[in-house]
Protein backbone atom coordinates (compact mmCIF):
# COMPACT_ATOMS: atom_id res chain seq x y z
CA UNK A 1 0.00 0.00 0.00
CA UNK A 2 2.92 2.54 0.53
CA UNK A 3 4.08 1.89 -2.81
CA UNK A 4 1.15 3.35 -4.08
CA UNK A 5 1.03 6.15 -2.03
CA UNK A 6 4.84 6.98 -2.77
CA UNK A 7 3.67 7.09 -6.65
CA UNK A 8 0.56 8.95 -6.05
CA UNK A 9 2.66 11.52 -4.31
CA UNK A 10 5.36 11.66 -7.31
CA UNK A 11 2.63 12.22 -9.81
CA UNK A 12 1.55 14.92 -7.51
CA UNK A 13 5.05 16.51 -7.78
CA UNK A 14 5.25 15.96 -11.32
CA UNK A 15 2.09 17.77 -11.78
CA UNK A 16 3.03 20.86 -9.31
CA UNK A 17 6.44 21.12 -11.40
CA UNK A 18 4.38 21.82 -14.74
CA UNK A 19 2.42 23.93 -12.76
CA UNK A 20 4.88 26.05 -11.41
CA UNK A 21 7.15 25.90 -15.17
CA UNK A 22 3.74 27.66 -16.08
CA UNK A 23 3.02 29.78 -14.10
CA UNK A 24 3.32 33.63 -15.07
CA UNK A 25 5.50 35.50 -13.25
CA UNK A 26 2.55 37.88 -11.72
CA UNK A 27 0.39 35.18 -10.26
CA UNK A 28 2.12 34.93 -6.87
CA UNK A 29 -0.82 32.81 -5.34
CA UNK A 30 -0.46 30.00 -7.98
CA UNK A 31 3.20 30.54 -7.55
CA UNK A 32 2.96 29.61 -3.62
CA UNK A 33 0.51 26.99 -4.17
CA UNK A 34 2.64 24.89 -6.31
CA UNK A 35 6.14 25.48 -4.58
CA UNK A 36 3.98 24.18 -1.62
CA UNK A 37 2.86 21.37 -3.74
CA UNK A 38 6.47 20.83 -4.61
CA UNK A 39 7.41 20.72 -1.43
CA UNK A 40 4.58 18.08 -0.22
CA UNK A 41 5.51 16.07 -3.24
CA UNK A 42 9.06 16.11 -2.16
CA UNK A 43 9.04 15.20 1.44
CA UNK A 44 6.12 12.08 1.25
CA UNK A 45 8.29 10.15 -0.80
CA UNK A 46 11.30 11.01 1.34
CA UNK A 47 9.70 9.69 4.17
CA UNK A 48 7.48 6.41 2.86
CA UNK A 49 10.54 5.55 1.00
CA UNK A 50 12.27 3.78 3.88
CA UNK A 51 9.57 2.13 5.71
CA UNK A 52 8.72 0.58 1.78
CA UNK A 53 12.28 -0.95 1.79
CA UNK A 54 11.66 -2.00 4.76
CA UNK A 55 8.85 -3.72 4.81
CA UNK A 56 9.47 -5.64 1.26
CA UNK A 57 12.76 -7.63 3.20
CA UNK A 58 13.01 -9.90 5.97
CA UNK A 59 14.17 -8.54 9.11
CA UNK A 60 17.99 -9.75 8.69
CA UNK A 61 17.96 -7.47 5.62
CA UNK A 62 16.62 -4.32 6.85
CA UNK A 63 20.19 -2.45 6.97
CA UNK A 64 21.50 -3.43 3.79
CA UNK A 65 18.41 -2.30 2.11
CA UNK A 66 18.20 0.92 3.92
CA UNK A 67 22.10 1.88 3.14
CA UNK A 68 21.40 0.75 -0.45
CA UNK A 69 18.62 3.24 -0.54
CA UNK A 70 20.34 5.83 1.50
CA UNK A 71 23.14 5.62 -1.37
CA UNK A 72 20.89 6.02 -4.39
CA UNK A 73 19.26 8.78 -1.98
CA UNK A 74 22.86 10.64 -1.42
CA UNK A 75 23.87 10.35 -5.45
CA UNK A 76 20.24 11.68 -6.40
CA UNK A 77 21.13 14.88 -3.99
CA UNK A 78 24.77 15.23 -5.73
CA UNK A 79 22.80 15.32 -8.93
CA UNK A 80 20.96 17.88 -8.05
CA UNK A 81 23.32 20.21 -6.81
CA UNK A 82 26.14 21.60 -9.51
CA UNK A 83 24.60 19.45 -12.75
CA UNK A 84 21.01 21.28 -12.51
CA UNK A 85 22.14 24.29 -10.92
CA UNK A 86 24.97 24.77 -14.63
CA UNK A 87 21.70 23.12 -16.31
CA UNK A 88 19.98 26.36 -15.73
CA UNK A 89 22.82 28.42 -16.04
CA UNK A 90 23.47 27.16 -20.10
CA UNK A 91 19.94 26.27 -20.91
CA UNK A 92 17.71 28.46 -18.88
CA UNK A 93 14.56 27.18 -16.38
CA UNK A 94 12.42 25.58 -19.36
CA UNK A 95 15.33 23.03 -20.59
CA UNK A 96 15.65 22.75 -15.89
CA UNK A 97 11.81 22.12 -15.81
CA UNK A 98 11.87 19.76 -19.18
CA UNK A 99 14.60 17.66 -16.99
CA UNK A 100 13.17 17.67 -13.63
CA UNK A 101 9.54 16.91 -14.71
CA UNK A 102 10.86 13.28 -15.75
CA UNK A 103 12.72 12.81 -13.13
CA UNK A 104 10.01 12.86 -11.01
CA UNK A 105 8.13 10.30 -13.79
CA UNK A 106 10.68 7.88 -13.56
CA UNK A 107 10.86 6.67 -9.83
CA UNK A 108 6.89 5.85 -10.83
CA UNK A 109 7.81 3.43 -13.47
CA UNK A 110 10.17 1.63 -11.11
CA UNK A 111 8.12 1.74 -8.87
CA UNK A 112 5.11 0.42 -10.84
CA UNK A 113 6.64 -3.33 -10.47
CA UNK A 114 6.52 -2.71 -6.71
CA UNK A 115 2.87 -2.62 -6.47
CA UNK A 116 1.85 -6.07 -5.54
CA UNK A 117 5.20 -7.05 -4.17
CA UNK A 118 4.25 -8.98 -0.76
CA UNK A 119 5.43 -7.80 2.27
CA UNK A 120 8.29 -10.27 3.74
CA UNK A 121 5.59 -11.01 6.63
CA UNK A 122 2.53 -11.55 4.18
CA UNK A 123 5.45 -14.14 2.57
CA UNK A 124 5.94 -15.93 5.42
CA UNK A 125 2.11 -16.42 6.65
CA UNK A 126 0.48 -16.31 3.54
CA UNK A 127 -3.17 -16.98 5.38
CA UNK A 128 -2.74 -14.05 7.41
Amino acid sequence: MRIRVVIAYLAALAAALALFARTPVGASSTQWWSVFLIGMGIYGPQMLIGLCGAELVGRANVGASEGLMGLVAYLGAAMAGLPLANLVKRCGWEVFFRVLIPCALIPVALLAGLVRAPAHSEKRNPGA
